[in-house]
């Protein structure tokens, strides 16, 4: 009935399994997702690169041949890259008391793009 992170395969299900993830069962009567604890505590420690953009303008000779002003090709990533050893889909985006409810992660974006002047 939830989103859970692939360590709940490793869950408690009996004497002599995982001592670290608690069981999981529908009522839950032990309360052990319900409520806020060390159990959820980690280093939501990151360094992102958010945006990167590369572009190369047409040297002017070569865009008169082309009956053209200034022309420029660009191409942009949004969202780049993330490294960090969180766990969860994404160390910047959380909600309520700080508990990471598996909110979907900022969504990475390429685009691409010609600017040009026409004479």
């Amino acid at each position: 009935m939830a989103n859970l992170t692939a360590d709940a395969l490793g869950r408690w299900t009996g004497e002599g399994t995982s001592q670290h993830y608690p069981r999981l069962v529908m009522n839950d009567p032990n309360m052990n997702f319900s409520r806020s604890s060390d159990f959820y505590v980690e280093s939501g420690a990151f360094f992102r690169i958010k945006n990167i953009q590369l572009g190369y303008t047409l040297p002017e000779k070569w865009a008169k041949v082309l009956s053209l002003g200034k022309t420029r090709f660009y191409g942009t990533i949004n969202n780049a890259l993330t490294f960090t050893k969180y766990s969860g889909f994404d160390p910047e985006i959380g909600a309520g008391n700080g508990v990471d409810r598996g909110i979907y992660p900022q969504a990475r974006s390429f685009i691409f793009g010609v600017n040009v002047t026409f004479l």
